[in-house]
This record gives C-alpha cells, structure tokens and sequence, in this order.
C-alpha cells in the first residue's frame, strides 16, 4: 500500500501562525499518539500540544502509561491488576522551539521530528521514572475528516493516522519494554481556535482489535458535542482492516450508549497540582460502552468494558474554571457483518469523554 504524502503532509503540518506576533492567544495545535501491546495489554498516551504563539503560550505534553502489574518486576503497593503512570507538565514556547518544515518540537525533556512518513518522539522524565522514545512510520491510509468545523465560539480540524508500524524503547520504574512491530500506534492531529470552558465536549475511542486468523482490526470513533453531550454533531466510526479503510457508518446509522458507574469514584488526576486541588471531587465515571452501527449493508456491535480512569483537569476563563477530559480504557469485543464476511474479533480501546 501506498501513503499518499500530500494528504498526510496537509493532516501533519503546523496551523498556528509562526511569524505573527499578534496572532490570536486561542490556536491550538497537537500531536496525539495512542500505542498499545495486544499481547501484554500495555497502553500508552502520549499528547504534544502548541497552545497560543510564540512567546506567550505553551507547550504542553501529557504522557500516560497503563499497565498489568504481572508485568513488572518491582512490585508495588497497594497490588492492583492494572496500574496507571503519568505525567502532565508545561513549559514557555520559545521562538527556538519550534521549526516548521520539516517540523520539530523540541522542549526540556521532549522531543517530536516529523518528516514525510516518518517520526520519532521523545518523552523523558527522570524523577517519574517515565520515558518512550519511538520512531514511526506511517502505513495506514490517511484521513482529514474535518478542516474548520464550527466548535464553540472557533472552529476544530481534525485527522488520523490509524496505523504506524513502530520501534523504540518504553521506561517504567527503571525497567524498559520492546516497542516492535507488533505493537498497534495510532496518530491524531487536532488543531484550531476555541476556549477551554466554552459549550463543547467530545466523544473519541480508538480500538485496535485481532480476530482468531490474525487479521488486525482499528476502529475510530468520533463525536462533537456540547459539554452535557445533549446536543451532537454528525458521528462517525471508520473501520479499518489491516491498513486500509474497510467500512464508515455516519450519523444516525450509529448507537452510542455510555453506561456509568452505580457510585462516584476517584479517578487518577493529572496534572499534579490540580490533583490536590480536586482530591475530594468524585464523580461516576464510565464503566462499559456499547455501540451500534447498522446500515442497508453491514451491521457492528462493539462491546467494551472499561478497566482504568484517569481524569485530566484543563483551566479555563469561563464560569467554571475547569473543563474535565476522562481518559478510559478496557478490554473490547467486535462483532461485524459485512458483505459476505461474519468477523469477530478482541482487543483494547482507549478513550476519551469530554465534559
């Protein structure tokens, strides 16, 4: 298969204005990249975000790891099934950190080089004992779903890329894992003007699933909504099979039933101080998701149980100060009738819901 390398250098590149000094404080622009190991069930968010311009914003890098305690040497107390690592920190955007074509972000403990197909991406924190440093090469198809589509008082972009082939190092507590091949990454870019704390939320997944021959399976779902999440815009879930895009359901066609927890619970809070700020804020977090996607052709069901939570806390300028992304993933099941094909397959999902 062949990657078209203009559609992905148009999903790639820089939109925040480097050379205005006066450009609008509310651009944003970030690099998402979600890598997960079907086989030890470890999961990893990595997001490099430019928020504002030069001088007078930021870079701003989350990193989250979560993994089967069975996989770590050092044991650690209190002993859960699954663990979850992270950091989230901020730094001062310099006019030397970065470079457009090729592009380069380069900061104090992080480092992402983007050039045609290829990436690498550094993320290193000693005092956490957390690190990954990849490298990547696209092979999917893909796609720029939305360019400037209304979102609060701005507007959103959106693209992905479903499938990089993968290789590099993950440090955690001072012991490392192989990132090979047979690792599942997928590559977003979001981009755009709009507030922190305006009427918006979304609801986003990716799945990576195999069924009993092998065959890799990568589901994406996307959905706009207000910050209820009563009010939507069009949804989408692209399938994909191996590569290459196999099946889109749209709008109606589509189901998404979130089912939460009977109690409010504690999630882990990112970054650290807003932690503290918000120890004792508990809330009912998601605990399973069903979709639904039928049409005059094929017919999905997706079945997920949520495993972890971890809650990141954005400031915002608006009557609430705060806007609240819950991170979740779990274990998943696909059930899909298309064409003349009846596949069932299993995997992880990694999710987000906006409020």
């Amino acid at each position: 298969m062949t990657v078209d390398e203009g559609l992905l250098s148009s999903i790639e590149k820089l939109r925040t204005p480097l050379n205005n000094a006066n450009a609008p404080i509310d651009w944003k622009d970030w690099y998402h990249y979600i890598l997960i190991d079907i086989q030890t069930e470890i999961r990893v968010l990595v997001n490099i975000s430019l928020i504002g311009r030069i001088e007078k914003g930021e870079i701003q890098t989350t990193f989250i790891v979560t993994i089967p305690s069975d996989n770590l040497q050092e044991k650690l107390s209190p002993s859960v099934p699954i663990l979850t690592f992270g950091i989230a920190f901020s730094q001062e955007w310099t006019i030397d950190n970065v470079q457009r074509n090729p592009l380069q972000i380069q900061g104090k403990q992080i480092s992402l080089n983007i050039v045609n197909k290829d990436c690498s991406l550094t993320v290193n924190d000693s005092r956490s004992q957390l690190g990954i440093n990849f490298r990547g090469q696209a092979k999917a198809t893909p796609l720029l779903v939305t360019e400037n589509s209304p979102f609060g008082s701005g507007f959103i972009g959106w693209g992905f890329v479903p499938g990089l082939q993968v290789n590099g190092e993950l440090s955690i507590c001072n012991q490392t894992f192989d990132i090979n091949e047979n690792w599942c990454c997928y590559h977003d870019r979001n981009f755009g003007r709009f507030r922190w704390g305006e009427d918006i939320g979304w609801e986003w997944l990716v799945a990576f699933l195999r069924d009993e021959n092998g065959q890799k399976f990568t589901i994406v779902l996307d959905k706009r909504t207000n910050k209820d999440h009563f009010i939507s815009g069009l949804a989408y879930i692209f399938i994909y099979q191996e590569n290459e895009p196999m099946k889109t359901f749209v709008g109606e066609n589509l189901q998404i039933n979130w089912q939460w927890t009977n109690s409010p619970v504690t999630p882990l809070r990112l970054p650290g101080i807003m932690a503290s700020l918000f120890n004792e804020r508990s809330l009912k977090m998601p605990r399973s998701l069903e979709i639904r996607a039928t049409d005059s052709q094929d017919n999905l069901t997706l079945n997920i149980q949520f495993e972890t939570a971890t809650e990141l806390i954005v400031p915002d300028n608006q009557a609430r100060q705060y806007s609240f992304i819950e991170e979740v993933t779990g274990s998943t099941e696909m059930t899909l009738f298309s064409g003349n094909q009846f596949i069932k397959a299993t995997g992880i999902t990694y999710a987000e819901y906006v409020i």
